[in-house]
């Protein structure tokens, strides 16, 4: 029987496939950063551990506001933000930070199939609960890029 439930936790382990959790040590650059790692490779190791990593740092106001893992996947895969799903390249912008606990930086990324798009990406400091000062996304909102694109 033991071996019954370590076997399960294991596969449970892979079957997820993001590695990486919200820490008081990462910045909120370091937090897009590992997000957005695993949403270009998103079907690395397993079939949509990218968008598993991506709802691991969501917060929790966000979780509230996307549902459950399968919904906030759906509004993941809409036309608005699936550049985002297996992008080929990134450029981050420097954070903008409005008081202590929150943050914004603009991002902009080349889609698996050279679409370019342009986003906000906006995360708080958490004051409680399981991750008190982590860094966390709050909502990830595209933004028109217009005729200069190398303005990020």
């Amino acid at each position: 029987m033991r071996w019954l439930i370590v076997l399960s936790l294991g596969v449970t382990s892979v079957a997820f496939g993001y590695d990486k959790t919200p820490s008081p040590e990462l910045s909120p650059k370091d937090v897009v950063e590992i997000v957005l790692g695993s949403m270009a490779n998103n079907d690395s190791p397993s079939p949509d551990a990218g968008l598993q990593q991506a709802f691991e740092f969501a917060s929790p106001s966000n979780k509230r506001s996307t549902g459950p893992f399968w919904h906030f996947k759906a509004i993941v895969e809409q036309p608005a933000y699936a550049p985002l799903i297996n992008h080929t390249r990134r450029t981050l912008g420097e954070p903008e930070f409005a008081g202590n606990n929150t943050a914004s930086i603009p991002i902009m990324v080349v889609g698996s199939n050279g679409e370019v798009a342009g986003y906000l990406w906006s995360l708080s400091k958490q004051s409680g609960g399981n991750y008190q000062d982590s860094w966390m996304t709050d909502s990830v909102r595209r933004i028109p890029l217009g005729p200069k694109m190398n303005a990020l």
